[in-house]
């Protein structure tokens, strides 16, 4: 739109790389971490210049084990990142966004938490609702479907925790969803 070829180049890069992931990703029942957090890395880099850097970034992986050789689901948290960015920090009108993701383990539990200080839920519905254009997000019916086949399938047992983060004034400081998953 700007006429900025290398812009433009490297958007398309991205682009060209996070549909080889998500295609190969997604012939598979389990990916390794390694490449699901190379995919949500693509993803969010492309949405992050998509949105002129309205917000940043950072993915903190604490763990021993290499994640090439831990399993989880395809395409698990990405919907969730995806929320962070659409419904909290695209809304954001005071100072930069930051999306926050950390990879650990609590005595053999892998836990991602995915956190935004963007608008927070409330406000994010309050806005949606006065939209004239009304989606339904298929996104967190798909991810629980797809973790209720890895449980079925592969007996891991996953669960979800959506918390609204409040500032010292009570004000909305965002959402952080905490996903543990353990065979």
């Amino acid at each position: 739109v700007k006429n900025e070829p290398r812009v433009t180049s490297e958007y398309l890069t991205k682009f060209s790389r996070l549909m080889r992931n998500v295609l190969q990703n997604s012939k598979e029942k389990l990916v390794p971490l390694k490449d699901e957090l190379e995919t949500l890395r693509l993803y969010i880099e492309l949405e992050s210049l998509r949105f002129n850097e309205h917000f940043d970034h950072e993915a903190i992986i604490e763990l021993e084990e290499d994640p090439a050789v831990i399993l989880i689901p395809p395409m698990l948290l990405q919907p969730y990142v995806e929320n962070a960015i659409w419904h909290g920090l695209m809304h954001k009108k005071d100072g930069k966004g930051l999306l926050r993701m950390r990879v650990s383990k609590d005595r053999g539990t892998l836990v991602f938490e995915i956190e935004d200080n963007g608008v927070g839920r409330k406000k994010a519905a309050e806005m949606k609702s006065k939209s004239a254009t009304k989606q339904t997000s298929m996104g967190m019916r798909i991810t629980q479907e797809r973790m209720d086949l890895a449980k079925d399938m592969h007996g891991l047992s996953t669960e979800v925790k959506v918390i609204d983060l409040y500032g010292i004034d009570q004000r909305s400081a965002g959402t952080k969803v905490i996903i543990r998953m353990q065979r």
